[in-house]
């Protein structure tokens, strides 16, 4: 199990810092869904989703889109992002009242004008892990913030939605974050 997260933080740190994905194949691996095949936004969205954990335990984590982007457009072509321990299917939300009812992880890409901040006001305070696109997306209360349009994929976290959301996040994804934001010209 220790090589299994020490190759999950190896791919996020290597997303981050680098661009793209790194993997390691050890012999407890699946090969249902390898880091290698994937694109560095479903990387670092499926490590981040990973190391996260809701109040109850769960099999199965619905992670929805809402919006457009590159990093929409790619995990939608993902289809499930999870491993063998943690099911991770994508699918795109229909509205932010779908999203909100319906998914436990929301990646959110490019919205029209208040879309955004009304999903981020109705998920306050609820165990929904919320990433999205850009750094206005932290500002406005999201959780985690991408910035895929960087030479090298880069993260930041807004530590106090991740602290109101009653999720707990693994202290070395925070840590991954806090050096990737560094980086960010």
């Amino acid at each position: 199990m220790a090589v299994i997260a020490a190759a999950w933080l190896l791919a996020l740190a290597g997303a981050a810092a680098a661009g793209e994905a790194t993997t390691q194949k050890t012999p407890e691996k699946a090969p249902a869904a390898t880091e290698a095949a994937r694109s560095t936004v479903t990387t670092v969205v499926a490590g981040i989703v990973s190391y996260t954990r809701w109040p109850s335990e769960m099999r199965s984590v619905r992670l929805c889109t809402l919006g457009r982007g590159r990093g929409v457009d790619e995990l939608l072509a993902s289809g499930d992002i999870g491993s063998t321990q943690l099911s991770v299917p994508v699918r795109a939300a229909g509205d932010v009242a779908a999203a909100c009812s319906e998914c436990d992880a929301i990646y959110v890409g490019t919205l029209a004008s208040g879309a955004a901040r009304s999903l981020l006001q109705r998920t306050v305070g609820r165990p929904v892990l919320m990433i999205g696109e850009g750094p206005e997306f932290c500002t406005d209360g999201g959780m985690f913030c991408l910035q895929p349009g960087t030479a090298a994929l880069a993260f930041a976290v807004n530590l106090d939605a991740v602290a109101r959301s009653g999720l707990r996040v693994n202290p070395r994804v925070l840590g991954i974050a806090r050096n990737a934001t560094a980086r960010v010209p």
